[in-house]
């Protein structure tokens, strides 16, 4: 599994993603907003955090995050 996670220092729900990640043991890799920028823009994304799992967009940023890892636990 592939994910990525665009994020800024500043984001309260980035950092909660990004804890969230590690304690289920999902590694990923974090691009800042400058770089995540293309990817964002060709989805026509305004917010952070946005999460991408083997590329594909998980709607709702970090509650997305949330609802798919206990999906998953299902």
């Amino acid at each position: 599994m592939k994910v990525k996670i665009i994020t800024d220092m500043w984001c309260e729900y980035c950092t909660k993603a990004k804890s969230l990640l590690v304690q289920n043991d999902i590694a990923y890799e974090e691009l800042n907003l400058l770089d995540g920028i293309e990817l964002m823009e060709k989805h026509n994304l305004r917010t952070i955090p946005q999460i991408f799992v083997d590329d594909k967009l998980v709607e709702g940023g970090y509650e997305g995050l949330v609802n798919l890892l206990e999906t998953w636990r299902a």
